[in-house]
């Protein structure tokens, strides 16, 4: 590469030199004194080309000589040449919550919706929520926070008051801030009452059209849910959660993973939002690999199901991680 180069150079300067002397245009035509000159110059800053590429070449084989490649000069330049992921800065952000019991918070979700915290769990404050705790420490302002709990995603898509369906016209008109503010940021973590309650998963991998109805399966409803959301949110950047492991709470701890009476668990469900996300092309944060294990359930939640402050501040961790677009 170094040759070329110096060989281009050398090209360029002649040309340059012979047709500024030899054609009218460049200027008047100069004597074969002035050519020579020219000449001259080109070949002293060619010279000076090739010794600097030369140069290059003896550091890079210099470099290449180095067996185990730690040089105190080549570690300075990858320290240089390499830049430095830094996590993004969320704050100012609006960011709306879909979300079922595990994200709601009485006062913070809207009138008539399932309320679960804090009067049936273990938590006794809105900061301790994933979310709350979440907008605290980056500064994000909260649109809304549309949780019900014991809703499903699947159910019935044209329904406008009934908060049990989170693929409905109703619930997905209302992620909008009080002062008409659309969300920066759209999280979605939905599904454990699909699982819970044995919605049959289907097969939708994201590329078939879903008929707005009695949605019955959870692939179609949450295919359904996120067209939804590109279509009323066109600027929001959609992030899916996965769910976290579920444990029987009808078993003696320490709990075990629950199926659904279809056999089906919550890495079923985990693995289809997944599937989906990437066709749709959301985000996704797998809540199943956020620290909750069926080991230290009995720490995390309080029934196999609804988190306690320590499996808050997982859900929390990893969603911030991928807000922040950190590796």
């Amino acid at each position: 590469m170094g040759k070329r180069r110096v060989n281009i150079l050398v090209c360029a300067g002649v040309c340059a030199v012979l047709l500024c002397g030899g054609l009218s245009g460049c200027g008047s035509a100069e004597t074969d004194d002035e050519v020579n000159q020219d000449w001259n110059e080109a070949t002293e800053e060619t010279s000076e080309e090739t010794d600097g590429v030369q140069e290059g070449e003896d550091n890079l084989s210099e470099a290449s000589s180095d067996p185990d490649g730690k040089s105190e000069a080549g570690q300075a330049e990858a320290s240089a040449a390499t830049p430095v992921d830094e996590p993004v800065s969320l704050e100012g952000l609006g960011i709306s919550i879909l979300g079922d019991s595990i994200s709601t918070y009485d006062g913070w979700i809207p009138e008539g919706f399932g309320v679960f915290y804090p009067l049936d769990g273990e938590l006794t404050d809105v900061s301790q929520t994933w979310w709350k705790s979440l907008i605290d420490d980056t500064g994000m302002e909260l649109c809304a926070n549309n949780s019900s709990s014991g809703s499903t995603c699947s159910g019935d898509s044209l329904s406008i008051d009934d908060p049990m369906f989170g693929c409905s016209d109703g619930r997905l008109s209302l992620l909008v801030g009080s002062q008409g503010r659309l969300p920066d940021v759209i999280v979605i973590y939905m599904g454990t009452n699909d699982l819970l309650n044995g919605v049959p998963i289907g097969g939708n991998d994201g590329t078939k059209l879903v008929e707005e109805g009695n949605v019955e399966n959870f692939s179609d409803a949450y295919c359904l849910m996120l067209d939804k959301l590109a279509s009323q949110y066109p600027t929001a950047q959609i992030f899916c959660c996965t769910l976290a492991p579920v444990g029987d709470w009808g078993t003696d701890q320490p709990f075990v993973i629950f199926e659904n009476h279809l056999g089906l668990t919550a890495e079923e469900y985990s693995d289809q939002i997944k599937v989906i996300a990437d066709s749709k092309g959301a985000a996704v944060i797998d809540l199943y690999h956020c620290g909750i294990t069926i080991d230290n359930l009995a720490e995390m939640t309080t029934d196999g199901v609804h988190l306690t402050l320590a499996g808050m501040e997982c859900v929390k961790e990893k969603v911030l991680v991928a807000l922040q677009g950190a590796p």
